[in-house]
């Protein structure tokens, strides 16, 4: 089993928690290659990863456009991702993720009303065709620039600790049907 994490991070945090998730899946022995979205290839089915994990910050209540990311990056000067972002990237994979083991999240405010970029992945990635191991999972910034809340990081490994587990029984799943 190997797995893919593809992330877009404008001020470090989502790139932070790209990280945790992936040192969770190392944990439990998934070797895994994390990739910022602008140097990321789309995995054609014969280079395709046992898991693909996508992540993104989200701007205004959903996926980054390439307005947002011109707004942050000029708050921001040094931003993480500096050139197409997770939106594009899913425009490009559509074709390729057809029975793919996906897992999604995303990095946003507290509270029900500041939207998700998670959600709007998975739905994306689940209409192409393929399939979330785990439902979507949010990781909380205290503000645009500001960085994450205090335990985000340990939460983020022990998430990926899960999503190994659980991508290995649909794994396994599927290899009986």
């Amino acid at each position: 089993m190997t797995a893919l994490l593809v992330f877009e991070s404008m001020y470090g945090s989502t790139a932070a928690i790209a990280e945790a998730v992936a040192a969770g899946l190392a944990d439990l022995r998934i070797p895994v290659t994390v990739c910022e979205v602008g140097l990321a290839e789309v995995p054609s089915f014969a280079t395709r990863p046992s898991l693909l994990v996508v992540g993104a910050p989200t701007h205004q209540r959903g996926l980054s456009t390439p307005r947002t990311r011109d707004m942050a990056r000029g708050e921001f000067a040094q931003s993480v991702s500096r050139g197409d972002g997770v939106r594009e990237w899913l425009d490009q994979l559509v074709g390729h993720a057809s029975g793919q083991s996906v897992a999604v999240f995303d990095t946003a405010l507290a509270g029900r009303l500041a939207g998700s970029a998670a959600h709007t992945i998975g739905k994306r990635l689940t209409r192409a065709g393929a399939t979330l191991v785990m439902p979507p999972e949010s990781f909380v910034v205290t503000g645009r620039s500001s960085g994450l809340l205090p335990d985000e990081l340990e939460k983020a490994r022990s998430w990926g600790r899960s999503l190994a587990l659980f991508a290995a029984a649909a794994a396994a799943a599927q290899r009986t049907r």
